[in-house]
């Protein structure tokens, strides 16, 4: 196992996770983006006429909206799904860069790694919007490679911050303005692996990706990969053969080709590749698309240690993203609820330990009797259903907390469990009698017992009255504890036996 999925499997054995999909463990992650920073200014009103001067309209401005824009705007959809967001490059010493700044600022951003440049201006892209459509863009940049006491400067600020207390992930987006040099990219990802093998992650620009080798995933769009490899990915086989010369080059273990309408296209190295397809009901501006699906895919790839699941968590919030106009950031309820879409009915019963809280106060206020039962539900039986069937009869709501996969495994033991938590929450859901379903990571439902404060608390009758977990503490507000019969033989462990026997030679 890699150094980083030994940091991520540490981290997410602390986490109390939801088991969908795992965004509760993006609050706890802490991110380093390195990049050309941009202002994006809008410039927005109604163009009633055509120049006489010309055969162009006249925007008759009315606002003027800014945005972080480029490496800064993967900063913001960081800061906007929650994680903790350090930002590392470069303004210049002039208006466009104090503004950049103070609206990282006010999202809770930190700075602390932003390079102010006397010898290089703040690049700035200048839409003007006219309803909802662009008519005109005017960029102000230099693409000239940092160098100097400003290159210098900034990869020491890197590799103090990185030494000092090691992200969980470092994301390098390369605009081609000048900060992603191959030697400043090189240096970066080198700290990385001297740092326990912090995540790297990468949005590449030009046609040369070796400058990103050692990199963990890669995420061009496909027209850039087209250009990279000389020819048009008009089927499956162009893909396969892209695939094929990405990975030829050894830049990272993962490539992702963001695809626009056509969704999302990813691979592991030696692995067949998947396409997600785009979930986008309306498209009104694909600014900044990329940095969403970006942010959301490392954040989701740190979280479940699954590309499936973070290429299909990428794929949704780029969705969300273009149905706005302009440099847009993702919300973790647009998200939680795109994602729930996909997964049909069922999964809005999926809630955080967080959100379970505020649902619970509302009903309680409303008199409602909150019942409790939990447990691993690995390899869903008849027993289960019994249980769960007549845990509902004991009030009007039922709440089943589940046992996170780390849980099950220091229970049960290696092996276990067979069916994942992600799996297993989704399955309870599912049942017309369970409201509500959580995950816990502790050995005992005692810290969410304590959370939920529930009026029932329910088990089988496999437990006495005596080894049911928080027992005591509901029976002093005044809760009871109820026991469930039990159908005899039927067990998780009596049904993997009774596989295992008849498997036997």
């Amino acid at each position: 196992m890699s150094p980083h999925k030994r940091h991520i499997s540490i981290r997410l054995g602390q986490l109390k996770k939801m088991g969908y999909p795992l965004m509760d463990g993006f609050r706890s992650k802490r991110i380093f983006v390195v990049g050309d920073i941009m202002l994006d200014r809008y410039i927005g009103g109604e163009v009633e006429r055509i120049s006489p001067e010309a055969p162009v309209p006249v925007l008759r401005a009315s606002e003027e909206v800014y945005t972080p824009g480029g490496a800064a705007n993967v900063a913001a959809n960081l800061g906007a799904l929650g994680s903790s967001v350090c930002l590392f490059g470069m303004v210049g010493d002039d208006k466009e860069g104090e503004i950049v700044r103070e609206l990282l600022d006010n999202r809770h951003i930190s700075t602390d790694g932003v390079v102010v440049s006397t010898g290089k201006s703040t690049s700035v892209k200048t839409r003007l919007i006219s309803g909802t459509q662009q008519i005109a863009r005017v960029d102000r940049e230099s693409d000239e490679p940092i160098a100097g006491e400003d290159r210098e400067r900034l990869e020491r600020l890197m590799r103090a911050a990185m030494e000092k207390a090691p992200p969980d992930g470092l994301i390098i987006s390369d605009y081609a303005k000048g900060v992603a040099t191959p030697d400043l990219c090189g240096a970066l990802i080198a700290i990385a692996k001297e740092c326990g093998g912090v995540f790297v992650a990468v949005d590449p620009k030009g046609r040369d990706f070796t400058k990103y080798r050692g990199c963990d995933v890669i995420t061009p769009n496909q027209r850039e990969v087209e250009e990279l490899c000389g020819f048009k990915i008009a089927d499956d086989s162009d893909l396969e053969r892209a695939f094929k010369r990405l990975f030829e080059q050894r830049i990272a273990r993962v490539v992702l080709i963001t695809r626009g309408r056509l969704g999302i296209s990813y691979a592991e190295d030696g692995k067949p590749h998947h396409t997600i397809p785009s979930k986008a009901k309306e498209v009104f501006d694909v600014t900044g698309a990329g940095d969403t699906a970006l942010s959301a895919l490392v954040l989701s790839w740190l979280s479940s240690n699954s590309w499936t699941e973070a290429a299909r968590t990428a794929n949704a919030a780029a969705g969300i993203v273009v149905s706005k106009l302009g440099t847009a950031t993702v919300s973790p309820g647009e998200l939680e609820a795109a994602l729930k879409a996909e997964d049909g009915e069922g999964a809005a019963k999926i809630v955080s330990r967080e959100r379970l809280s505020e649902i619970l106060s509302n009903k309680k206020n409303q008199s409602e009797t909150i019942v409790f039962t939990n447990g691993c539900f690995d390899l869903l039986h008849v027993g289960h259903l019994r249980l769960l069937g007549e845990a509902k009869e004991c009030g009007d709501v039922l709440i089943v907390g589940i046992n996170s996969d780390e849980s099950v495994r220091r229970i049960k033991g290696e092996g276990r469990p067979l069916i994942s938590e992600n799996d297993r929450t989704r399955l309870i859901a599912a049942l017309e009698c369970v409201d509500y379903v959580t995950v816990f990571d502790e050995d005992t439902p005692l810290e969410l017992i304590k959370e939920i404060r529930p009026t029932v608390l329910v088990k089988g009758a496999d437990y006495t009255p005596e080894q049911v977990v928080g027992k005591g503490f509901v029976e002093e507000y005044g809760g009871r504890v109820e026991i469930v019969p039990m159908k005899e033989g039927i067990s998780t462990t009596s049904i993997i036996d009774k596989i295992r026997k008849n498997k036997a030679p």
